[in-house]
């Protein structure tokens, strides 16, 4: 029995202006074809399939043009669960006509413990024949556990944490077992677990910066493998190595840019009792993502001499170094850009300052009077001299008129 493992593709996301479509259009062909070529049986989507509660249309129909798709691939089911930037409502409310194509989408934990059993599914190969049960298991916030997080201290708020979990997760392994008694189980999550770190997760859920992550041990142990969602490292958790994160599959950040992105063919043991195998699937990398750090014209000529093999153009991170900010920076580097056709262009996903001198040197001269001493004028003008704004005359203008200290007619 073969599954396939992915999470986190955060459909719709953007760097400003720029989409990410391109970079999933690539991706889903990719895994179409691994799918294909793996001889997948089930595919497990962990979480976070979308990166807004509200996903926009073109992101809607990377979604179900993908799901269409993998009717073609001999992939026999499909289980979808929802992560913390999902609508579970919006995930379930096509699962009647999704579960016509064998795709089993669990948006959110259902509302009484007599619905869970829609969490219990039934794996089948591609032969048909019955191979294993997965228990979906979506996002679930601690509250709807029963957890309660006020007048709590550490100890007894992640004792609670842990109790509340490993019950969740042992309730519906017993549904499991007594269903299919003797086949292999698997398991979904979409939490934190285990040793994250902070630039693993781009937003925290619940225990994350409270108590830290889940331990491995609220899986039951009669669960042989655990996919999971949230982080976007790839990495085992526990030392039993029965849980693991695929990590996404594009790289949004720099951080992210610096591991590689995957997704995880994972293989059952026939034996109930056993380990499943994990294999890592590199995912290709689509586009590059760049740090130029450099003083104005020297980042503008790095701009201009860009190169690159990935099929879509890079992504810039630029950092102008100086203490005197051009007031033309922006248009300068939108400019350097515009240098490359449309369909080759580099995007932008940020473009900020960083001072050549630090700020404390930049206003050591000044004299300090205590903040409640100054006028609002006075504070927007020290910040602009912080920023290194030379020509600060019509910002003050503009602040004048928005603070109400003059009237518009008084600036024109």
């Amino acid at each position: 029995m073969r599954l396939l493992h992915t999470s986190d593709w955060h459909l719709g996301i953007h760097h400003g202006a720029l989409s990410r479509d391109a970079d999933h259009g690539i991706f889903l062909d990719w895994l179409l074809a691994e799918l294909v070529s793996q001889q997948v049986d089930t595919l497990l989507i962990a979480g976070d399939i979308f990166d807004s509660k509200q996903p926009s249309a073109q992101a809607l129909g990377r979604y179900y043009g993908f799901l269409g798709r993998v009717q073609e691939t001999g992939v026999r089911q499909v289980i979808i669960v929802g992560g913390n930037h999902d609508s579970g409502a919006r995930l379930d409310a096509p699962a009647e006509l999704l579960g016509a194509m064998r795709v089993h989408v669990i948006g959110a934990l259902p509302a009484s413990e007599d619905g869970w059993q829609r969490c219990v599914v039934p794996l089948h190969d591609r032969d048909g024949e019955l191979r294993a049960v997965a228990l979906a298991v979506p996002y679930v916030h601690e509250f709807r556990l029963g957890v309660r997080t006020t007048n709590t201290d550490y100890s007894a708020m992640r004792a609670d944490f842990e109790q509340r979990f490993g019950r969740l997760y042992s309730h519906l392994t017993d549904l499991a077992a007594a269903r299919y008694p003797g086949l292999p189980i698997v398991a979904t999550g979409h939490l934190t677990m285990g040793a994250a770190k902070r630039e693993d997760y781009p937003y925290e859920i619940h225990q994350v910066g409270m108590i830290d992550g889940l331990p491995a041990t609220v899986l039951d142990s009669r669960i042989q493998y655990t996919a999971l969602g949230h982080i976007h490292r790839s990495y085992p958790v526990g030392p039993q190595r029965r849980a693991w994160y695929s990590g996404s599959p594009v790289a949004f950040d720099l951080a992210e840019a610096k591991t590689a992105r995957k997704v995880l063919l994972v293989t059952l043991d026939p034996d109930a009792d056993g380990r499943a195998e994990v294999a890592p699937l590199l995912v290709p990398t689509m586009r590059g993502l760049r740090e130029l750090t450099a003083e104005l014209d020297a980042l503008l000529a790095e701009i201009r001499g860009l190169t690159w093999t990935e099929a879509l153009p890079p992504l810039l991170f630029c950092r102008v170094v100086t203490d005197a900010m051009p007031v033309d920076m922006v248009v300068r580097v939108h400019e350097a850009l515009a240098s490359f056709p449309a369909d080759r262009r580099p995007g932008l996903a940020e473009l900020r300052q960083v001072r050549a001198t630090p700020l404390v040197a930049l206003l050591e001269d000044e004299v300090h009077r205590p903040l409640q001493e100054l006028e609002p004028a006075e504070v927007f003008a020290t910040m602009c001299r912080g920023r290194g704004l030379e020509d600060t005359d019509g910002l003050m203008g503009a602040f004048a008129t928005v603070a109400g200290l003059v009237s518009v007619e008084d600036t024109e």
